[in-house]
């Protein structure tokens, strides 16, 4: 967006895949396309965002021209303290008709929620639904990272039978990250980016800067638009708020489930989070986000290829 006024040919510039930029409506997602999943599969995890690192691995992709040679790379740390399954929620033609709660959750999720324990409607609450989630909770305490946790839906794969046969046994117990994901894996990325408070058009679009005598102003659109118009269209790249919105990146690679924390903690500690001290998941490349944030992994729906478990080294 924003054209040069000395060249009409000009393309525009920006993208307008996400217009109109909405802010996120909190500082999570809540995923709904789950994919196909297996009979009794659950769709993903989540964790807190620590920081990055450089990491060294042998590549594993036999279609790769770098196979089996040793490759350098920047990698995201998400700490993943186990989740207990809250609840259980029904569906039925894509509308919640109920929930069932688990018995003797610790006193922090009331922080978020209001609920009241009733197991004796799931079996009623199952005849009627044609679809079933788990309704899962962090445990930021059991890291010392805060109490307040965060409450999102997992997907069951198989038939409304194999998804309350597990979700029945999985009621009130702590769900582990190496449970869902493992090594090699493809996860997709869902998060909230960081947010960049009030920002002009240059910042927020890539208008071009005209030149020192050109213009009045020089970090802005060369004009609004046309006159015979009589307003301003959602096109024009002005000035407003920049960041907070809600994004997915797919195929994310799982390098390494790590279980000893000193493997990845370095002397100073990470950038406004310090050190480890749970279950880390390393993911290959960056992660949107900023830090501390939970992020929402889903086992991915559009994976391209396979790939196995790599040799990671940190490099600290």
């Amino acid at each position: 967006m924003g054209h040069q006024i000395t060249k009409k040919s000009t393309p525009r510039r920006g993208s307008l895949q996400y217009y109109p930029i909405k802010k996120s409506k909190r500082a999570f997602n809540n995923i709904t396309n789950f994919g196909n999943l297996a009979p009794k599969e659950l769709s993903g995890f989540a964790g807190y965002k620590v920081g990055m690192l450089q990491v060294s691995y042998i590549d594993s992709d036999k279609n790769s021209p770098t196979f089996k040679n040793d490759i350098l790379t920047n990698a995201t740390l998400l700490e993943c303290p186990p989740m207990v399954v809250s609840a259980l929620k029904f569906y039925n033609n894509g509308k919640t008709i109920g929930e069932t709660w688990a018995q003797g959750l610790n006193k922090n999720i009331t922080r978020t929620v209001k609920y009241k324990e009733n197991n004796s409607s799931s079996d009623d609450l199952k005849a009627k639904s044609d679809d079933l989630r788990l309704l899962v909770s962090t445990q930021p305490w059991l890291i010392g990272l805060k109490k307040k946790p965060e409450l999102f839906e997992l997907g069951v794969g198989g038939s409304i039978d194999d998804k309350y046969s597990v979700a029945k046994d999985l009621l009130g117990k702590e769900l582990d990250v190496s449970s869902v994901i493992k090594d090699g894996y493809f996860v997709d990325v869902s998060a909230v980016t960081k947010g960049k408070g009030f920002t002009g058009s240059v910042k927020r679009f890539g208008v071009k800067i005209f030149p020192q005598h050109a213009s009045k102003s020089r970090r802005k659109a060369g004009n609004l638009g046309a006159e015979s118009m009589a307003k301003v269209q959602f096109t024009v790249p002005q000035h407003g708020r920049l960041g907070f919105n809600s994004r997915v990146e797919y195929n994310k690679f799982v390098l390494k489930i790590v279980k000893t924390p000193d493997d990845v903690n370095i002397k100073k500690g990470y950038t406004r989070y310090g050190n480890v001290s749970g279950t880390v998941l390393v993911l290959k490349g960056s992660v949107p986000g900023s830090t501390g944030r939970l992020i929402i992994l889903r086992k991915a729906i559009r994976q391209i290829k396979k790939l196995e478990p790599v040799k990671v080294n940190f490099i600290r």
